[in-house]
């Protein structure tokens, strides 16, 4: 663990990993341990908040619900000095699982408060004719939970994107404020027709801000 002193500035770091595979299962908590792990195995000198109970400074902008694998997500730690990105993509990837990468590390370049959208890519064993038919309802009515209890609200004109091919694409809102799980919509899907999907897996691709660009 690197020693700590007020006078050392900290470097923010921005690292890009994918979550996928059995990886999936580890829930965000879990997630945020492995990572915190990682990163002392990798011996980075990282910066440690201050205080009676010093920890890592560890941020990750958009966790993902538990089951669903995401190949760009990101996460921010602070270094105390310098280092090439790729030496520490190189000492991450050493201590992460296999199922846990780091594909790209970069100074950090939006907020985290930036981020409005995120793509997804759903694969299933469905009956496409019915799901086509579905997604053109006047109405998606699904039931989303939150911190105060259960509310409705109509999914149809929160997918700004919407394709139908060997997989299904998607774009839900997300961000801190207001997030739609994609598993809603194969929900109101099922609820729907009465086909029950199967095999899932559910990829978020981007994560994206209100101009369009993907988040950096």
């Amino acid at each position: 663990m690197s020693e700590v002193r007020s006078a050392v500035p900290s470097v923010n770091t921005r690292v890009f990993f994918s979550k996928t595979g059995r990886a999936k299962y580890i829930s965000h908590l879990d997630l945020n341990r492995v990572m915190q792990r990682a990163i002392r195995r990798a011996k980075l000198p990282v910066w440690y908040t201050e205080g009676y109970s010093p920890h890592m400074y560890v941020q990750f902008m958009l966790p993902l619900s538990l089951g669903q694998e995401g190949v760009r997500e990101a996460m921010d730690f602070r270094l105390l000095e310098d280092m090439d990105y790729g030496e520490v993509t190189a000492r991450l990837n050493e201590a992460l699982p296999l199922d846990i990468r780091a594909v790209e590390i970069a100074a950090p370049v939006m907020k985290n408060t930036d981020i409005t959208t995120a793509e997804y890519e759903i694969t299933a064993d469905i009956d496409r004719e019915k799901f086509l038919e579905f997604a053109q309802s006047e109405k998606i009515i699904v039931e989303k939970k939150t911190k105060k209890g259960t509310s409705e609200v109509d999914l149809k004109p929160l997918i700004t994107e919407l394709s139908v091919g060997e997989s299904i694409t998607l774009r839900l809102p997300a961000g801190n404020d207001f997030n739609i799980n994609p598993a809603l919509l194969l929900e109101a899907y099922r609820a729907a027709s009465g086909d029950e999907p199967r095999s899932v897996r559910i990829i978020r691709t981007k994560i994206l801000c209100a101009d369009g660009s993907e988040f950096a």
